[in-house]
């Protein structure tokens, strides 16, 4: 008698950082899990939000951008408060979302600028001879 194969699926977090890495990576965008293990795009001033699959959320504690995130398209209130903001937007607006909250980028050095810097390959012997 054959065992029946049951594929675990991916927890919500697990797919929650799959998707958030996939957007987050072609503009270089660090993403950090929270407490409870949601991925996170930490900023400057404020967080971008894994928010349902179909959409991220922004948060902020910055009261002057809240009317400069609210002027980008797409951009949907959430939740407002007297000194910290929630909001809904598509994917699309990633970019323009991160450049008003100020997103932290992963740090790459490409071959031309470690060589300009004067680093040496790592893949060389290490005797010298």
């Amino acid at each position: 008698m054959m065992k029946p194969t049951t594929r675990r699926q991916p927890s919500l977090e697990r797919r929650a950082a799959e998707q958030l890495r996939a957007l987050a990576k072609p503009h270089r965008f660090r993403v950090r899990l929270d407490i409870e293990g949601f991925p996170v795009i930490p900023a400057r001033y404020g967080q971008i939000e894994w928010f349902d699959g179909a959409d991220l959320a922004v948060y902020t504690a910055r009261p002057r951008l809240f009317a400069r995130i609210w002027a980008i398209p797409g951009v949907r209130r959430h939740q407002t408060g007297d000194t910290e903001m929630r909001a809904v937007f598509p994917p699309a607006a990633l970019q323009q979302v991160a450049r008003v909250i100020k997103t932290r980028r992963r740090r790459t050095l490409s071959a031309e600028e470690a060589r300009r810097r004067g680093f040496k390959p790592t893949h060389r012997a290490t005797s010298g001879r």
